[in-house]
């Protein structure tokens, strides 16, 4: 994916030694350029493509189905632990920015939750939970190996394309 916008959720994110560093600004942080696109048209017809919003939240946990409800409300494309404090360090340097994030799963979202009035309208009669998925580390870990080598070439491809200048 290519992350063209971001969120920042944490209530502080510190990411050097200045004491004002934390109001560096988001805005413009994330660089307008081809180079990624053209980069895409280069990949196997099977990698799948996007562009959209990073959503930075605090870890070490995946995200609860609360936070996936509002963070895809709050127009969030994927979600993640990092980047984000990468991007505000890199910037602050004045260098151009490129974000390329290989999403390993989907936060889980289900349909509708359980019900605590409609527990209490059974009055202690069994009611069906709403199935729903769980995130897990070794599915992050396992498409993160399926994925390498086309993170590999698409790295290289961006790379062959930064002017020498």
């Amino acid at each position: 994916m290519i992350i063209s916008r971001s969120q920042t959720w944490p209530a502080r994110l510190t990411h050097s030694s200045d004491p004002w560093s934390h109001w560096t600004t988001l805005v413009s942080s994330h660089s307008p350029t081809r180079t990624p696109r053209r980069c895409a048209f280069t990949a196997p017809p099977e990698s799948v493509f996007a562009e959209g919003t990073y959503s930075l939240v605090s870890g070490p946990t995946y995200e609860t189905r609360a936070e996936g409800r509002f963070l895809r409300a709050a127009g969030a494309v994927v979600v993640g632990m990092s980047t984000v404090p990468e991007v505000l360090a890199v910037r602050e340097e004045g260098v151009e920015v490129l974000v390329l994030s290989l999403v390993t799963n989907a936060v889980v979202i289900p349909d509708r939750y359980r019900s605590i009035k409609e527990e209490v309208r059974a009055e202690g009669r069994r009611i069906e939970t709403p199935e729903s998925e769980v995130a897990s580390h070794e599915e992050v870990l396992a498409v993160g190996r399926q994925k390498a080598e086309v993170m590999k070439s698409l790295v290289a491809c961006v790379i062959e394309l930064i002017p020498s200048d």
